[in-house]
């Protein structure tokens, strides 16, 4: 039966998993989130902390024998019993196949809009911005990166605007959508486009954002930030 230290910060919804499937299991699983045993964002940046997990996230589970492993999913299989994992071949890629659809079309959904209400995330605005070259280029980059964000569009709002001319040309835009953090990294389906992109998270209470909002979702006004005229907008819902 697996035993073993699983360190986390408190209340992580993805350590969890773990102690969920240890407590079915019956494995021993010691929880270190708090000092002296772990502090998040100096534990996880120690040399001896990277030496087991070299990429210091977390949750990552330590087992009594040394055996290391880290990612949510591996460890709670790790924990599980036949029980849980699967006694047949069938049964386990049944649970694989739940464990991959939860992944990819419930906690992104739930990460945007339940966790805020759970005090987990907060809501978020975000602006992104990107220069390009030819107008027609940057017309299709909005349009792809939105074809891709298909499945995010119950979830998030955005409006996108086209500034300047050929050679001489840009894009931004302000999304909305819940949570602390960009929702695209939620999903591997979504991170294809964001990380071309430079984002900063606005204040709602800045008089900064205040008018770039306006700006946006009207199209028209200064755009001082920007520094180029407007061409075309598009929107994202």
């Amino acid at each position: 039966m697996a035993a073993g230290t699983l360190y986390t910060y408190p209340e992580n919804w993805r350590a969890f998993k773990a102690q969920i499937a240890a407590q079915y299991s019956g494995a021993r699983l010691k929880v270190a989130s708090s000092p002296p045993a772990f502090t998040f964002g100096q534990t996880n940046r120690a040399p001896a902390f990277l030496n087991n997990f070299p990429l210091g996230k977390v949750p990552a589970f330590q087992g009594d024998d040394g055996f290391c492993l880290f990612e949510s999913n591996a460890i709670a299989h790790y924990l599980s019993n036949d029980a849980l994992r699967g006694a047949t071949p069938q049964a386990a890629a049944q649970i694989l196949q739940w464990v991959s659809f939860a992944d990819s079309e419930i906690i992104p959904p739930a990460s945007a809009w339940v966790f805020p209400t759970l005090g987990i995330m907060q809501f978020n605005k975000q602006v992104w911005k990107s220069e390009l070259t030819l107008t027609f280029k940057s017309c299709n980059l909005i349009t792809g990166m939105f074809q891709r964000l298909d499945k995010l569009r119950k979830n998030a709002f955005a409006s996108v605007i086209l500034f300047g001319t050929n050679n001489d040309s840009s894009i931004s835009g302000i999304w909305i959508f819940r949570g602390q953090e960009l929702a695209f990294t939620l999903s591997e389906d979504w991170q294809i486009d964001y990380e071309s992109y430079d984002w900063r998270k606005l204040d709602p209470n800045s008089e900064e954002c205040k008018t770039m909002v306006k700006e946006y979702f009207a199209w028209e006004g200064d755009f001082k930030h920007v520094g180029k005229a407007f061409n075309q907008g598009k929107v994202f819902k």
